[in-house]
């Protein structure tokens, strides 16, 4: 019993809660220096207007206003990728992983809220996010991707942190400069992208709706500035040439039909698991009488991440990677009632499954670990392959495309190389190099 209180101090204590989060940050640094460039990468190193390498941070702003009108809206998250690569990809490693260790950091001070630390929620948040995510290298690991689907998340977290702390504590900011910094921000969180910034600003107007209405809150707050400039934002972004042309096209009723099926086909594959804990931990929420506020804050995340599943019925293809900010929201779902459950009496069956979590996510992590050394080790051949190509004077070379097995390598689910040298992504690739490359 001694050894048992021992252990539950050091989880509560400050030094474990640190620990684990560096852990988590060393972890997604190695990862990150593991992972190469792909596929986009090498597209958003060309400025969109000359179509010449961007060298310059000022290159950055012609290449997004071209890509406004031929690629898509969301010049933010772009203008970020191109920006960083300009330099040294180790710099990208580096803030991607602070990112999201940052990240799984703003989910657990939401489930744990002010009371003492808890390293196993910390670690569980870290495991459910690894063995969950679907495509997690993409959305985590691959430098473009991370800039417009991890760090979209982080936004969008930021954004809704004082919405639910106003929800649930009753805080709100009294400094003008904070007032005013917070609404400038809060309009390129509205252009990040189409998804989560839709769903953050639909959560922060229903958490000060909910407010309104279970705690009798004044709607005459200063926290309606922020999402008016968030909807700007995002009106911005959805008017930029690029999407509109996207969108004219239209999709007809049999279109949106198909779209809603595979949209659920998708929840169902990856997220039914999460969806299914949530819904039952919710239930068991309602019966135990846990803290209104906390049911509240967990059923409108759950339902944020339904709503932003089923967005995709109105695109015209749904990429797995847009279900992260699903999978993200229904993990935060379950993680803000797992301390109040424990407390109401369902500590064995949270730690119970937090310790199958734990086992199932330690597996795929040397699964996936395993992948993205591979992955990497696999690259490093083919860039000195087709060095020695180049200095043997060819003009024209074929190389093994990269085949991951896991989902933790950024290359699965993309395109690395075509047999055609001139069809995308080769073309860019080969100019990168200065030799025609082609898969096989």
């Amino acid at each position: 019993m001694e050894a048992l209180e021992k252990l539950k101090r050091f989880n509560a204590s400050r030094a474990a809660v640190y620990t684990v989060l560096g852990g988590i940050g060393a972890f997604m640094l190695l990862l990150n220096l593991l992972t190469p460039y792909c596929a986009d990468d090498f597209t958003y190193m060309v400025n969109f207007k000359t179509q010449q390498w961007i060298k310059h941070v000022w290159d950055v702003f012609p290449s997004m206003i071209a890509h406004a009108g031929s690629m898509n809206g969301r010049l933010i998250s772009h203008g970020l990728g191109q920006l960083f690569l300009i330099w040294p990809k180790p710099v990208f490693d580096v803030v991607n992983a602070g990112v999201f260790t940052w990240f799984i950091y703003l989910m657990y001070k939401l489930a744990n809220g002010k009371k003492e630390g808890n390293a196993l929620l910390l670690a569980c948040l870290f495991c459910g996010v690894w063995f969950f995510m679907p495509v997690f290298g993409q959305v985590a690991l691959w430098q473009l991707g991370s800039v417009n689907y991890l760090w979209a998340l982080l936004a969008g977290a930021l954004f809704l942190r004082p919405y639910i702390s106003d929800f649930m504590d009753g805080r709100r900011e009294t400094a003008l400069w904070r007032k005013i910094v917070f609404c400038v921000l809060a309009v390129p969180v509205g252009m990040w992208a189409e998804v989560t910034s839709f769903i953050a600003i639909l959560l922060a107007a229903l958490m000060l709706l909910l407010g309104r209405l279970f705690k009798k809150q004044s709607l005459r707050t200063w926290l309606l500035c922020p999402i008016g400039a968030a909807c700007a934002g995002y009106l911005l972004m959805m008017l930029m040439p690029a999407e509109m042309n996207a969108k004219s096209a239209g999709l007809s009723l049999p279109t949106l039909l198909l779209n809603f099926e595979n949209a659920t086909l998708i929840l169902q594959k990856d997220g039914l698991l999460l969806l299914c804990v949530w819904a039952a931990a919710f239930v068991m929420g309602l019966a135990a009488r846990l803290d209104r506020d906390r049911l509240a804050v967990s059923g409108a995340l759950a339902f944020g991440a339904v709503v932003g599943n089923y967005m995709l019925t109105f695109a015209s293809y749904y990429p797995e990677r847009c279900f992260c900010t699903t999978a993200a929201l229904l993990a935060a779902a379950i993680a803000i009632l797992a301390p109040a459950l424990c407390r109401a009496g369902w500590a064995w069956l949270c730690d119970g499954l937090g310790a199958a979590l734990v086992v199932a996510a330690a597996l795929s992590l040397v699964v996936g670990t395993y992948d993205i050394w591979c992955t990497h080790v696999a690259f490093e051949q083919r860039e000195q392959y087709i060095a020695q190509a180049k200095a043997e004077g060819l003009k024209e070379i074929t190389v093994p495309v990269i085949r991951p097995t896991t989902k933790y390598s950024a290359f699965w689910g993309i395109t690395d190389l075509t047999e055609d040298a001139m069809a995308w992504p080769n073309d860019y690739i080969s100019t990168y190099y200065g030799i025609w490359i082609s898969g096989q």
